[in-house]
């Protein structure tokens, strides 16, 4: 189970460069569906992390708005958690993303919120579909997973 996390964390973080069209990433939907792969705190955490780490490597981002999307990676998974809902979790957890990230991008900018809120719906929309697709391949995945733990428990009992 560690090797398969390793490879997950790995292909996570290449996932941030291989460009990819903004705000269309498997790494927020992680973030959401991680809760249901383990019950450790810490590793709930590690889309964030991953988010962290990367960043140093990508184009800078304002530091008011790169920690606020660092609060909302943190968020989501306690939302998932709380909701136990993959498809309710992903729309509040967007709809969190949306609120803070760009309520931050108002905060240091110069135009008025509802603009910026206006602004944002096409990305937030792009990355709402995109974690909605992170999120059914990662749970077809456990599926699959677990109908082939249970097959082989079954072979060998």
């Amino acid at each position: 189970m560690l090797r398969n996390f390793s490879i997950l964390i790995i292909i996570l973080m290449c996932s941030r460069f291989i460009g990819l069209p903004a705000n269309f990433t498997p790494l927020f939907a992680m973030a959401i569906f991680i809760p249901r792969l383990t019950e450790s705190r810490l590793a709930q955490f590690i889309p964030a992390a991953i988010l962290i780490i990367t960043n140093l490597f990508l184009e800078p981002v304002n530091n008011f708005i790169f920690f606020s999307m660092i609060f909302v990676f943190m968020c989501a998974p306690i939302i998932s958690k709380s909701i136990n809902n993959l498809l309710l979790s992903t729309i509040t957890s967007v709809l969190v993303w949306h609120l803070v990230v760009n309520g931050s991008i108002w905060l240091i900018g110069d135009v008025s919120l509802l603009e910026v809120y206006t602004a944002a719906i096409p990305f937030d929309f792009r990355l709402l579909i995109s974690t909605s697709l992170y999120i059914a391949i990662f749970y077809f995945s456990e599926q699959m997973y677990l109908k082939e733990k249970l097959i082989n428990h079954n072979q060998n009992a």
